[in-house]
Protein backbone atom coordinates (compact mmCIF):
# COMPACT_ATOMS: atom_id res chain seq x y z
CA UNK A 1 0.00 0.00 0.00
CA UNK A 2 1.48 3.61 -0.97
CA UNK A 3 1.25 6.08 1.92
CA UNK A 4 -0.67 9.13 1.57
CA UNK A 5 0.52 12.75 2.54
CA UNK A 6 -2.31 15.09 2.62
CA UNK A 7 -0.89 18.86 3.11
CA UNK A 8 -4.24 20.05 3.14
CA UNK A 9 -7.74 18.82 3.82
CA UNK A 10 -10.75 20.05 2.11
CA UNK A 11 -13.35 21.59 4.51
CA UNK A 12 -15.98 20.04 2.80
CA UNK A 13 -14.17 16.33 2.27
CA UNK A 14 -14.57 13.50 4.68
CA UNK A 15 -11.40 11.49 4.71
CA UNK A 16 -11.94 8.02 6.36
CA UNK A 17 -9.13 5.25 5.90
CA UNK A 18 -9.43 1.72 6.46
CA UNK A 19 -6.74 -0.63 6.97
CA UNK A 20 -7.09 -4.78 5.74
CA UNK A 21 -4.28 -7.35 6.26
CA UNK A 22 -4.17 -7.16 1.99
CA UNK A 23 -5.46 -5.53 -0.91
CA UNK A 24 -4.95 -7.71 -3.30
CA UNK A 25 -5.20 -11.42 -4.70
CA UNK A 26 -1.32 -12.03 -5.65
CA UNK A 27 -2.47 -12.35 -9.44
CA UNK A 28 -1.62 -10.42 -12.26
CA UNK A 29 -3.34 -7.80 -14.11
CA UNK A 30 -6.65 -6.45 -11.79
CA UNK A 31 -5.54 -8.14 -8.74
CA UNK A 32 -6.82 -5.46 -6.45
CA UNK A 33 -9.99 -6.61 -4.58
CA UNK A 34 -11.92 -3.91 -6.95
CA UNK A 35 -14.96 -4.42 -4.49
CA UNK A 36 -13.82 -2.65 -2.00
CA UNK A 37 -15.46 0.48 -3.80
CA UNK A 38 -18.50 -0.65 -2.25
CA UNK A 39 -17.06 0.88 1.25
CA UNK A 40 -17.21 4.25 -0.16
CA UNK A 41 -20.81 3.59 -1.16
CA UNK A 42 -22.06 2.68 2.30
CA UNK A 43 -20.40 5.28 4.20
CA UNK A 44 -23.11 7.66 2.19
CA UNK A 45 -25.82 5.66 3.85
CA UNK A 46 -26.99 7.97 6.51
CA UNK A 47 -25.76 10.59 4.80
CA UNK A 48 -28.77 12.49 4.06
CA UNK A 49 -27.95 12.70 0.38
CA UNK A 50 -30.82 11.86 -2.53
CA UNK A 51 -28.33 11.37 -5.41
CA UNK A 52 -25.08 9.25 -5.28
CA UNK A 53 -22.76 9.54 -7.99
CA UNK A 54 -19.74 7.16 -8.32
CA UNK A 55 -16.68 8.16 -10.31
CA UNK A 56 -13.32 6.87 -11.02
CA UNK A 57 -10.78 9.62 -9.86
CA UNK A 58 -9.30 9.54 -13.27
CA UNK A 59 -12.20 10.87 -14.63
CA UNK A 60 -12.49 14.92 -14.87
CA UNK A 61 -15.10 17.54 -15.70
CA UNK A 62 -14.97 19.21 -19.19
CA UNK A 63 -15.77 22.84 -19.83
CA UNK A 64 -18.98 21.10 -21.09
CA UNK A 65 -20.06 20.53 -17.52
CA UNK A 66 -22.46 21.95 -15.46
CA UNK A 67 -24.91 21.72 -12.36
CA UNK A 68 -27.62 21.89 -13.72
CA UNK A 69 -27.04 19.20 -16.46
CA UNK A 70 -26.74 17.04 -13.50
CA UNK A 71 -29.96 18.29 -11.24
CA UNK A 72 -31.99 17.69 -14.52
CA UNK A 73 -30.39 13.83 -14.77
CA UNK A 74 -31.59 13.81 -11.26
CA UNK A 75 -35.08 15.19 -12.19
CA UNK A 76 -35.24 12.59 -14.65
CA UNK A 77 -34.54 10.03 -12.36
CA UNK A 78 -37.37 11.30 -9.88
CA UNK A 79 -39.57 11.50 -12.68
CA UNK A 80 -39.42 8.34 -14.06
CA UNK A 81 -39.06 6.11 -10.89
CA UNK A 82 -34.84 5.26 -12.32
CA UNK A 83 -32.70 3.82 -8.76
CA UNK A 84 -29.54 3.07 -10.95
CA UNK A 85 -27.95 4.76 -14.18
CA UNK A 86 -24.80 3.21 -16.13
CA UNK A 87 -23.39 2.84 -19.15
CA UNK A 88 -22.31 -0.32 -21.03
CA UNK A 89 -25.02 -2.47 -21.18
CA UNK A 90 -24.25 -6.69 -21.32
CA UNK A 91 -26.49 -9.11 -20.31
CA UNK A 92 -25.58 -12.15 -18.33
CA UNK A 93 -28.00 -14.18 -20.08
CA UNK A 94 -27.26 -13.03 -23.33
CA UNK A 95 -23.19 -14.30 -22.92
CA UNK A 96 -24.39 -17.44 -21.76
CA UNK A 97 -25.48 -17.85 -24.98
CA UNK A 98 -22.39 -16.98 -26.77
CA UNK A 99 -19.34 -16.56 -24.38
CA UNK A 100 -16.99 -15.34 -27.79
CA UNK A 101 -15.98 -12.01 -26.65
CA UNK A 102 -17.22 -12.55 -22.76
CA UNK A 103 -14.82 -10.39 -20.64
CA UNK A 104 -16.38 -11.74 -17.44
CA UNK A 105 -16.03 -15.26 -18.26
CA UNK A 106 -14.03 -16.09 -15.44
CA UNK A 107 -17.07 -13.83 -12.90
CA UNK A 108 -19.26 -17.18 -14.47
CA UNK A 109 -17.31 -19.69 -13.81
CA UNK A 110 -16.35 -18.60 -10.19
CA UNK A 111 -19.97 -17.87 -9.27
CA UNK A 112 -21.69 -21.32 -11.04
CA UNK A 113 -23.82 -19.11 -13.40
CA UNK A 114 -24.61 -21.86 -15.74
CA UNK A 115 -26.29 -23.85 -13.04
CA UNK A 116 -28.96 -20.91 -12.69
CA UNK A 117 -30.80 -18.50 -14.23
CA UNK A 118 -31.46 -15.92 -11.35
CA UNK A 119 -28.98 -13.82 -12.59
CA UNK A 120 -29.69 -14.22 -16.56
CA UNK A 121 -31.34 -10.17 -16.37
CA UNK A 122 -28.94 -8.82 -14.76
CA UNK A 123 -26.22 -6.67 -16.43
CA UNK A 124 -22.20 -6.34 -15.76
CA UNK A 125 -21.86 -2.82 -15.94
CA UNK A 126 -19.34 -0.50 -16.52
CA UNK A 127 -18.27 0.79 -12.92
CA UNK A 128 -16.34 3.42 -13.74
CA UNK A 129 -19.43 5.73 -13.37
CA UNK A 130 -22.55 5.47 -12.19
CA UNK A 131 -25.50 7.49 -10.61
CA UNK A 132 -28.02 5.63 -7.56
CA UNK A 133 -31.06 7.39 -5.74
CA UNK A 134 -30.38 6.94 -2.41
CA UNK A 135 -33.54 5.07 -1.50
CA UNK A 136 -34.26 1.12 0.59
CA UNK A 137 -33.20 -0.54 -3.15
CA UNK A 138 -29.87 1.66 -2.60
CA UNK A 139 -29.31 0.11 0.89
CA UNK A 140 -29.88 -3.53 0.18
CA UNK A 141 -27.89 -2.76 -3.16
CA UNK A 142 -24.88 -1.91 -0.94
CA UNK A 143 -25.22 -4.41 1.66
CA UNK A 144 -25.53 -7.26 -1.61
CA UNK A 145 -22.59 -6.02 -3.14
CA UNK A 146 -20.55 -6.08 0.35
CA UNK A 147 -21.57 -9.48 0.54
CA UNK A 148 -19.59 -10.28 -3.26
CA UNK A 149 -16.81 -8.29 -1.24
CA UNK A 150 -16.25 -10.28 1.85
CA UNK A 151 -17.17 -13.78 -0.07
CA UNK A 152 -14.99 -13.15 -2.73
CA UNK A 153 -11.87 -12.57 -0.64
CA UNK A 154 -12.80 -15.56 1.71
CA UNK A 155 -13.36 -18.13 -1.48
CA UNK A 156 -10.27 -16.21 -3.53
CA UNK A 157 -12.29 -14.83 -6.01
CA UNK A 158 -10.44 -12.40 -8.66
CA UNK A 159 -12.50 -9.09 -7.96
CA UNK A 160 -12.04 -7.97 -11.98
CA UNK A 161 -14.50 -7.21 -13.20
CA UNK A 162 -16.53 -5.78 -10.34
CA UNK A 163 -19.05 -4.49 -12.57
CA UNK A 164 -20.34 -8.09 -12.31
CA UNK A 165 -21.31 -8.01 -9.08
CA UNK A 166 -22.60 -4.53 -9.35
CA UNK A 167 -25.22 -5.47 -11.58
CA UNK A 168 -26.43 -8.98 -9.84
CA UNK A 169 -26.65 -6.22 -6.27
CA UNK A 170 -28.87 -3.95 -8.55
CA UNK A 171 -30.80 -7.01 -9.79
CA UNK A 172 -31.48 -8.70 -6.32
CA UNK A 173 -32.05 -5.21 -5.13
CA UNK A 174 -34.90 -4.70 -7.87
CA UNK A 175 -33.78 -1.31 -9.21
CA UNK A 176 -34.95 0.48 -11.74
CA UNK A 177 -32.15 0.99 -13.90
CA UNK A 178 -31.17 2.67 -17.05
CA UNK A 179 -28.25 3.15 -19.51
CA UNK A 180 -28.86 5.86 -22.08
CA UNK A 181 -29.44 8.77 -19.96
CA UNK A 182 -25.97 9.96 -19.65
CA UNK A 183 -25.89 10.22 -23.02
CA UNK A 184 -28.98 12.87 -23.19
CA UNK A 185 -27.83 14.60 -20.04
CA UNK A 186 -24.38 14.71 -19.72
CA UNK A 187 -23.19 14.74 -23.61
CA UNK A 188 -19.47 15.23 -23.52
CA UNK A 189 -18.93 16.19 -19.58
CA UNK A 190 -16.00 13.94 -18.77
CA UNK A 191 -13.30 13.00 -19.77
CA UNK A 192 -9.84 10.22 -18.68
CA UNK A 193 -7.22 9.28 -20.38
CA UNK A 194 -6.18 5.28 -20.62
CA UNK A 195 -3.10 3.26 -20.30
CA UNK A 196 -1.68 4.59 -23.32
CA UNK A 197 -3.05 7.99 -23.11
CA UNK A 198 -5.60 7.96 -25.36
CA UNK A 199 -8.56 10.55 -24.68
CA UNK A 200 -11.85 9.61 -23.79
CA UNK A 201 -14.88 11.79 -23.91
CA UNK A 202 -18.11 10.51 -22.28
CA UNK A 203 -20.66 10.47 -22.83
Amino acid sequence: MIPLNFSFIFSKVNLDLFKLDKYDDGNPGFSFFLNLKVLSLKYCLDKGYDYIIYNDADWRMTENFSEDKLFNLFNHMENNNLDFLFERPAKIGDHKKDMSGCFFDRKMYDYHVFEHTKWDEAHVVNEQFMVFRNNWKFRYFVRRWEEFLWYSIHNNIRNYPDGFDIGVSALESEMKWDWNSFRAFLPSCFEFRDKTENLHIKF
